[in-house]
């Protein structure tokens, strides 16, 4: 008589079959290079945006795939979410059109793929998402069995797009910057609200002094925020290449600059007092 699994040692064997299944769907061939790996465009009502991609077959051997667009979406932690065939609410996915649905690529070789954006007339200003999705076809996804359960895993890749649409801008707001514990060690942290309606990706240095008088230099991250997001945002200190950075003593006071592509916001703060900005 087959005596029951337990918990551990079936989660552990799902996650030692995902593995194996995931070597196995490269080893079938689904292994493709695809550039530029996002597109952040801008257009107005009325017009036509055309751009293709370039999809790279590495492999020895022909591979086919398979195309269509998606929504997709990102939580206030990074985590994108892509959704299912069905268009989610204010979808502008019927303005895209693309050059076809499937395709095969003869070994070591590079495809130029063209798709293009219609759009409408009548759009109002704002932010059209969605993605290309390059998949393995369904036929070829590998089955990875666990005890009882049959897990199929898929190769995927996704070309994510930003479409500006008229006057659609961002519009960032630092609310704060706090210590917060990353990896172990106490680094600064900017709150950041986007209040525009379009998306912005972040940058900027901001230069800082400890308790003890040591000057400290920090890089923001680079980090999208979708409008109406409020993201935390790292505040990296660099390294001499090879090491580590020597630990600071708080407060810190900082001055800088939040950075986006259509402006910036001044930094003057005391860790653990509220931000001041200009």
């Amino acid at each position: 008589m087959k005596s029951k699994s337990s918990l551990p040692e079936v989660l552990g064997a799902i996650l030692g079959m995902f593995l194996l299944a995931a070597n196995a769907a490269m080893a079938n061939g689904f292994s493709v290079l695809v550039s530029p790996p996002r597109f952040e465009l801008s257009g107005k009502p009325g017009e036509v945006l055309r751009n293709h991609v370039e999809i790279n077959n590495p492999n020895n051997q022909p591979i086919s795939l398979e195309l269509r667009t998606a929504d997709w979406d990102m939580n206030e932690s990074g985590a994108t979410t892509f959704y299912p065939p069905e268009l989610q609410p204010g979808s502008c996915r019927p303005w895209a059109r693309i050059e076809r649905h499937q395709i095969r690529l003869p070994a070591q070789v590079t495809k130029r793929y063209r798709f293009q954006i219609d759009i409408p007339a009548d759009a109002t200003a704002g932010e059209c998402r969605l993605a290309l999705l390059l998949e393995a076809p369904s036929e070829d996804a590998v089955i990875a069995q666990a005890d009882t359960l049959n897990i199929p895993v898929q190769g995927r890749l996704a070309v994510v797009m930003y479409i500006a649409v008229g006057d659609a801008s961002p519009d960032l707001e630092l609310q704060e910057i706090v210590l917060e514990d990353i990896n172990g060690q106490p680094s600064p942290v900017a709150i950041v609200h986007n209040r525009g309606n379009a998306h912005a990706r972040t940058a900027g240095f901001v230069d800082a002094t400890d308790a003890t008088g040591r000057h400290l230099e920090f890089a923001v991250a680079s980090l999208p925020i979708l409008p109406g997001q409020t993201r935390r945002v790292p505040l990296r200190r660099a390294a001499p290449e090879g090491s580590e950075a020597e630990a600071f003593v708080p407060p810190l006071d900082m001055q800088g600059a939040i950075e986006w592509e259509t402006g910036k916001q001044t930094i003057r703060a005391r860790i653990g007092q509220a931000a001041l900005t200009d």
